[in-house]
């Protein structure tokens, strides 16, 4: 009895191992799940412009780069996803998430690591310039 109960631990205990290494930073799944967007692509560099002049913590304008627009299914639907990175002065990077649906900024947030923002190939980005 002892040992089938041993090897039935085992085999759960490496099916679990495998989920747990599986996700959008291990495989290409994330990739895979990416649609073609029904919307056309935004002026993201003017949205994200405006929407980061209201945010309650101002980000600082210097040092700042904005990622390409990704097109992602999420809870709040299907939307585009826009980073942003400030390094002021060097300092180590903050990443933001900038969600657009309808060429309107519909959420805000500290990226976190779902949004992939750490990830993506950044530009120089001047606010002032863009709105």
């Amino acid at each position: 009895m002892a040992p089938s109960l041993l090897m039935l631990a085992a085999a759960a205990g490496s099916s679990l191992g495998a989920c747990s290494l599986s996700g959008p930073f291990f495989d290409d799944s994330y990739e895979r799940s990416q649609m073609l967007s029904p919307e056309p692509v935004p002026p993201y560099r003017r949205l994200v412009a405006a929407a980061a002049k209201t945010l309650p913590t101002p980000i600082e304008a210097g040092g700042l780069a904005i990622s390409e627009p990704r097109w992602i299914d999420r809870i709040g639907g299907p939307s585009w996803i826009v980073c942003l990175k400030s390094e002021p002065k060097g300092n180590g990077a903050v990443y933001y998430a900038f969600f657009i649906q309808k060429e309107k900024v519909v959420d805000t947030r500290t990226a976190i690591g779902t949004d992939r923002c750490v990830h993506q190939e950044f530009v120089a980005f001047d606010m002032a310039a863009a709105l």
